[in-house]
């Protein structure tokens, strides 16, 4: 067994989105590293929780007083928390031309994986400031170039960007750091249905390595930034994304 097997050994993890793809890759590597977990997600991830021996929580995280709720009730039962590692999102597959876009679905884009995420980071941040722990961020490629459709999800991961900058410079000097994870297209469930062949061929023909990313290798850029060995790094996006957005197309 190597040193960072057990790196999180006694270590308050919160996973949001843990019953998705990335999410569920995720919280089983904390838990193999040693962490006990904390699931949330809007569908009942107790099954997963209680395989890892964690805890499950079930909420929308637009929810303000519940996530409040959410947050009193993790420090209650654990005394801690140590790492906050937000992967809970929203993607409106029918989103096409901003001229096409709608209040509703901004709304919705922004509401999830903007606001619900800064709400929750805000209530958790002083007991991160106890700790010296780490929050993790998740935006996407869509952040950092433009799509031919779904503005509102790449604005709203701009956002998030912004959002983790803030944080690291605000809580630098009480030992909080705040790092973000910029996944590219991963080969989740979800993320296949919203991929006809020929779209999935253009893809992976513009990424270096030609191929798409492995929620496992998501899980581990998470870690990496949420753990001590990555404890002179904050306020960093890092791209998990095969090289798609280091070179020109063609």
């Amino acid at each position: 067994m190597s040193a960072t097997d057990r790196e999180f050994h006694d270590k308050i993890v919160v996973v949001t989105g843990a019953g998705g793809g990335i999410g569920s890759a995720t919280v089983r590597r904390f838990a193999q590293s040693g962490a006990t977990t904390v699931l949330v997600d809007r569908d009942d991830p107790s099954a997963l929780a209680t395989e890892l021996g964690g805890t499950a929580h079930r909420l929308d995280l637009r929810d303000e007083v519940a996530v409040d709720a959410l947050v009193d009730a993790i420090v209650q039962q654990h005394g801690r928390i140590d790492s906050l590692v937000n992967i809970a999102g929203v993607f409106i597959g029918r989103e096409g031309l901003v001229s096409e876009s709608d209040r509703k679905g901004w709304d919705l884009s922004l509401d999830v994986n903007l606001r619900a995420t800064a709400h929750l980071t805000a209530r958790a941040l002083p007991h991160l400031v106890e700790t010296s722990g780490t929050v993790v961020m998740t935006s996407s490629t869509q952040a950092r170039a433009a799509d031919v459709g779904w503005a509102s999800y790449g604005v709203a991961k701009a956002g998030v960007e912004a959002l983790t900058r803030y944080v690291a410079t605000q809580y630098g000097p009480q030992g909080v750091r705040c790092n973000c994870v910029a996944p590219g297209v991963t080969a989740t469930a979800n993320a296949l249905e919203r991929f006809p062949e020929d779209r999935a061929a253009a893809v992976r023909a513009n990424t270096p390595l030609r191929r798409f990313g492995h929620p496992e290798e998501l899980a581990e850029a998470y870690l990496f930034l949420a753990s001590e060995r990555s404890s002179f790094v904050t306020g960093q996006v890092l791209p998990v994304d095969g090289g798609m957005l280091v070179h020109l197309p063609g």
